[in-house]
């Protein structure tokens, strides 16, 4: 026993030496906060115009309910919780004005004269800290009658959203804020300024992600300050690949949740076994018939496991679970009964002891509860 304990210590040594640890940058990268609008118009997304304002134009109908607008989680309508400081805004929307060749739009505020513009206004109240109010603005106008959608400028018809839900193209040849895809199928993430979030983290709403310096997303990968970032690109609290305790070695999935009752390819080539518990199999037999070493490595030969079974002449194949005096055993294909093991069916475990009986209502011998059906509480 104390051999095998000091062999396994070794390998376990032998396996730490052998994981790669990130380098940590010593700076802190910065992190730029962008927000979705907090509501949809009509199931469309109001363009964001830059701390906490969005805007949009509406084609093809000319009035606003509070039926039309679907809230995100986490926002509300500001009258809501103060009726006395804001109204309830529903109803007539104004027209989107052109003075002198110049649209309404909100880039072109300052070029108008004063409240030149009307909006129906939005007021929503969010807890989300992203920035330093806690209000948001959605400003609505209306495309006026006689107007086509199509004969409009870019930079006006990106705000376009149809009251019938249907596409209105504000993304086709148009430069919107928020997500876009390149050619090569990856992403970038374009500001309320036209620039690119680059060379840092990005906050939207409530994930994160690094941005390098050519203003790409980053994915399934470590970060410049040694962060991982899975394959949606989302910053993470944890870091995939192998991780000890007091019981043993677990592998991390690029998911979070650990390796469990399955097979793993290392970096090296290798493979491993993780039992129910998540622990990595050595010097064992696996579920499946397969022999791993004191290292944990499988050693390359076939399952000693076999369901090709002859039972002879007339002999029909039964194997399955058999009720022995009001208790419970499992018949594998070799006509053999699981003992002193687990059995996983229907997506559950039981554990069978040295007599072959389901074990109940007790600790298995490798430290797991079953309940009184058999099944291991997890």
């Amino acid at each position: 026993m104390l051999k095998k304990k000091l062999t396994t210590l070794a390998v376990a040594i032998g396996i730490a030496l052998s994981i790669s640890i990130p380098a940590f940058a010593s700076h802190i990268e910065s992190e730029t906060t962008m927000e979705n609008a907090g509501a949809y118009l009509f199931d469309w997304r109001p363009i964001d115009c830059g701390n906490g304002r969005y805007f949009a134009i509406i084609a093809g109908g000319d009035t606003l309910y509070e039926s039309n607008v679907i809230l995100k989680r986490g926002y509300d309508y500001a009258y809501t919780f103060y009726p006395n400081m804001y109204s309830r805004p529903w109803g007539q929307i104004p027209d989107l004005v052109n003075i002198n060749g110049v649209w309404g739009i909100p880039e072109n505020w300052t070029l108008l004269p004063e409240n030149s513009q009307s909006t129906l206004q939005l007021v929503l109240i969010t807890n989300n800290n992203n920035y330093t109010s806690k209000e948001r603005y959605i400003d609505v106008v209306r495309l006026p009658g006689g107007v086509s959608a199509v004969d409009l400028p870019a930079e006006v018809r990106k705000y376009l959203i149809n009251a019938d839900g249907s596409d209105a193209g504000a993304y086709s040849g148009t430069e919107t804020t928020g997500w876009i895809k390149n050619e090569y199928g990856q992403w970038r993430y374009r500001k309320p300024d036209g620039t690119f979030v680059s060379d840092g983290w990005l906050k939207v709403d409530e994930n994160s992600y690094y941005m390098n310096s050519d203003g790409i997303m980053l994915t399934d990968t470590i970060s410049p300050d040694g962060v991982y970032v899975n394959t949606s690109g989302e910053k993470t609290s944890y870091m995939p690949g192998w991780i000890a305790n007091e019981r043993g070695w677990k592998y991390v999935l690029k998911n979070g949740y650990y390796a469990a009752s399955t097979w793993i390819q290392d970096t090296d080539g290798k493979w491993y076994y993780f039992d129910m518990g998540g622990y990595m199999a050595a010097d064992e037999n696996t579920a499946d018939g397969y022999y791993v070493g004191p290292d944990g490595v499988w050693n390359g030969q076939p399952s000693t496991i076999s369901d090709n079974v002859n039972l002879g002449p007339g002999m029909t194949l039964s194997y399955g679970w058999e009720e022995s005096n009001n208790t419970w055993k499992y018949k594998q294909k070799d006509g053999t009964y699981v003992t002193d093991a687990w059995k996983q069916d229907n997506g559950n475990w039981y554990y069978f002891g040295e007599n072959s009986i389901m074990v109940t209502n007790q600790e298995t011998p490798d430290g797991y509860y079953v309940n009184a059906e058999g099944v291991w509480v997890q």
